[in-house]
């Protein structure tokens, strides 16, 4: 059996979807899929994903969510990849390979992969994408004490006391499944989206996916676990690269599946979990 590959258009998106709930993840169904089409944070140029087409029927997809941000002064352009998927008769001919050499063919554009399956590491790697981050850092709540720290939970305010630049990250965001939180002292200021989910048995994970002021949340990383966790079976936890040392006092967790980017332009630091598969979706982090 043979395919072609071509970017996909609004017209696929119900095939798409159908393709998804029944082959990838019947636990979700075609509605929440959709979410990767209709989140309207690429401007300009949009690009959905790559399909494979067989006499006029989708038998594999490959997902993008698009989005832009200014990093150092400069528009760039990121694509996180989301929900690829094959027919099994399809498989095993190259077809992928080249799904994902087309994927990343604009060496404009920062590619990121959040969710990757450890099967596929050394898939990854071949054609030229770098680990972005194998380790993590949490901090539990110990009880100690800590003073110059507030934390604005409630959205309303958190908006209205966000700096400017937080705002599209904030707004982008607040309609997910993503947990906004300010982070205030008498002299800075810090958002937070976090992702809060249950892992590893019964231990929450506070999951920083965007975080705004490197050097405060590197500095008071421990005050802020006190002040959000409700007990020390919970645990604040972000990707090392969010923070400017090697953050003393935490808890080094390796991650089971690499996070991989591609990119020119873009250095790892800049490169946060937002505007991906992680919060259209409601994924946990692995």
């Amino acid at each position: 059996m043979t395919a072609i590959l071509r970017r996909a258009t609004p017209n696929d998106f119900d095939a798409i979807c159908a393709l998804l709930t029944k082959y990838m993840n019947p636990a979700f169904p075609p509605k929440r899929w959709r979410a990767l089409f209709t989140h309207g944070w690429c401007s300009g140029k949009p690009d959905f994903g790559i399909v494979a087409e067989d006499k006029g029927n989708i038998v594999g997809f490959h997902g993008h969510i698009c989005s832009h941000r200014i990093i150092d002064g400069y528009w760039e352009r990121f694509t996180n990849f989301t929900s690829w998927y094959i027919l099994k008769e399809y498989r095993k001919n190259g077809l992928g390979s080249k799904m994902l050499e087309m994927a990343t063919a604009d060496p404009e554009t920062t590619y990121t992969v959040f969710s990757l399956s450890p099967k596929r590491i050394e898939f990854f790697k071949s054609l030229g994408m770098s680990v972005l981050e194998e380790e993590r850092l949490l901090w539990r709540k110990t009880g100690k004490s800590y003073e110059n720290l507030e934390l604005i939970v409630d959205p309303a305010k958190i908006r209205s006391h966000s700096a400017p630049d937080d705002l599209p990250f904030f707004d982008d965001h607040v309609p997910l499944r993503v947990m906004p939180v300010l982070v205030t002292t008498r002299c800075s200021q810090c958002l937070l989206l976090l992702s809060r989910t249950v892992k590893h048995g019964d231990r929450v994970y506070y999951d920083v996916l965007y975080r705004s002021n490197p050097e405060l949340f590197t500095k008071r990383a421990q005050d802020i676990a006190e002040a959000l966790l409700p007990d020390n079976e919970c645990v604040l936890a972000a990707d090392r690269r969010f923070v400017e040392d090697d953050g003393p006092g935490a808890e080094v967790e390796v991650i089971k599946s690499p996070r991989f980017y591609k990119s020119s332009r873009v250095h790892p630091r800049d490169i946060d979990l937002t505007y991906s598969e992680l919060s259209l979706l409601g994924l946990k982090l692995d």
